[in-house]
């Protein structure tokens, strides 16, 4: 793609401004957001990947980014900033830049015979045809390349890139358009109405340039073994919402079983502490399949039988580690927080052998070294020094726990407080709609997380501006979990801010 500056200088403006929360109660009269976005109409079917921004300030979802961005201090100043960097571009952004734009500002890829082939355009329906044009103009003027953005209109659009043959290569001409193909109206229905932006990416197509890279790079690559070549879309959402910005998505295709292979209810989030500061979930026997098939890849297929050599455990065993569900969680500690990884395991003392053979192996490189380790609830230790960080690990009930904090299993195994009755993990769930039985979830309390960050950097000697520790302060809590059945995966992803 030939001299972007042009085109990425006016989606930055488009953006960053949107993103400030500028003018943010006007413009009500558009009609952005719909369930289709209408400038795929106009561009050609099989396209590789397509993204709709809702620019209409007046919508409901910019007025909820626009109180989102009253709790941050800094939104003042961030505006000011935007401004005098308009300013700097001899651009107005009432005058310039929001009479440009329609409700509407999309961007669309389309592959091409080879990857040098690939062309793309940026696409709205301006309020001011003319303003629209003014602002191309300026645009231009101070582009030093000698190679100007072009555009043109249809039916009222107007289609901007680098060169006319991109623009005939995204639009659809006498063909049919990208809005009837059913790839892109399945991604569409799996995501919400109403929100910021929504993006498509064609699994025919994604498969077809990473078959070009791979062919140019002159390393092919079998996606077969990935799955890569079994997907039909990938979809996803950007919205805002009353108390926090949600990110939502899906995989579909038979290819998508590797992200997971099904919902089900943490069982060993059970036993983790009330206090945890991050918490991950997930099962790993779809992805541990998909990992082994690449095993009869030509490429790498020689290179995990070397690994298997140099850890002296075979490949089939590491994977057997997460073939269960498997938990990660994060406590506070001093001077650095505490880790702890929880394996599910149905043969206890193969999980066991299998995590001594990597550590003697790592021993004989110098890496580890062997520690004691005293009885934690009954549950036999074995330690691992690594430097000055000491693991300790051992079974118990159908678990395998790995941990540098000094009693991990003890007050895993204990009663009282737990992390699913924390109140703002509880809060964090009630927020974000976190279902009770989902594909695999992560949980972080940035309430408590961030203040935590803070102090470790200040103890490594940095210091945090107190203007950025204010502008944190509003970020409570990030969830986000899969699920989905059959040949489709979803994903939500919510930021909880108060």
């Amino acid at each position: 793609m030939r001299n972007p500056r042009n085109l990425a200088l006016a989606l930055l403006a488009v953006l960053a401004v949107l993103a400030a929360g500028c003018g943010g109660g006007g413009g009500g009269n558009k009609s952005g957001g719909g369930a289709t976005p209408s400038g795929a109409t106009l561009v050609r079917s099989g396209a590789l990947a397509f993204v709709s921004v809702n620019s209409d300030l007046g919508s409901s979802q910019w007025q909820a980014v626009d109180a989102l961005s009253h709790k941050f201090p800094g939104r003042a100043k961030a505006i000011a900033q935007l401004k005098q960097a308009f300013t700097k571009q001899k651009i107005d952004y009432n005058n310039d830049v929001k009479p440009a734009l329609g409700p509407e500002v999309d961007v669309a890829v389309v592959t091409g015979a080879t990857l040098s082939d690939t062309s793309f355009a940026v696409l709205t329906k301006p309020d001011d045809p003319g303003k629209y044009k003014a602002l191309v103009a300026k645009l231009n003027a101070s582009d030093t390349s000698g190679k100007p953005a072009v555009y043109r209109e249809v039916n009222g659009w107007y289609a901007l890139s680098t060169s006319q043959q991109m623009i005939d290569n995204v639009l659809k001409g006498g063909s049919g358009s990208l809005s009837d193909d059913g790839a892109f109206k399945d991604a569409l229905a799996s995501l919400p109405t109403d929100a910021l932006a929504k993006a498509y990416v064609s699994g025919q197509q994604l498969a077809t340039v990473i078959q070009q890279f791979s062919q140019q790079s002159n390393s092919p690559l079998n996606l077969s073994t990935t799955g890569l070549d079994k997907l039909d879309f990938i979809g996803a959402s950007l919205s805002a919402e009353s108390d926090g910005v949600r990110l939502r998505g899906a995989v579909s295709g038979s290819g998508s079983k590797a992200l997971g292979s099904g919902s089900y209810s943490s069982k060993l989030m059970d036993g983790v502490p009330g206090d945890a500061l991050a918490f991950l979930s997930f099962q790993g026997g779809g992805a541990a399949d998909q990992i082994q098939k690449l095993e009869s890849n030509a490429q790498l297929g020689p290179a995990l039988k070397q690994m298997e050599s140099s850890l002296g455990v075979s490949f089939k065993d590491i994977l057997d580690l997460i073939r269960n569900e498997v938990a990660f969680y994060v406590r506070p500690g001093t001077p650095l927080p505490e880790f702890s990884l929880v394996l599910e395991s149905s043969d206890e003392q193969k999980t066991i052998g299998t995590l001594d053979k990597l550590f003697t192996r790592l021993g004989a490189t110098g890496l580890t070294q062997p520690c004691s380790g005293a009885p934690q609830s009954g549950v036999a230790i074995k330690c691992v020094q690594i430097s000055r960080l000491a693991i300790r690990y051992g079974a118990f009930d159908g678990k395998v726990l790995l941990s540098t904090g000094p009693s991990a299993i003890s007050e895993y195994k204990a009663t009282g407080s737990k992390l699913a009755d924390d109140p703002d993990f509880k809060s964090a769930k009630a927020a974000s709609g976190l279902p009770d039985s989902n594909g695999g979830f992560l949980y972080v309390n940035l309430k408590d997380t961030i203040p935590a960050i803070e102090s470790l950097a200040g103890f490594g000697g940095a210091t945090i501006p107190p203007e950025v520790a204010a502008n944190l302060a509003p970020l409570r809590s990030l969830t986000a979990w899969g699920g989905g059945s059959g040949d489709t995966r979803t994903f939500d992803v919510f930021l909880e801010i108060k």
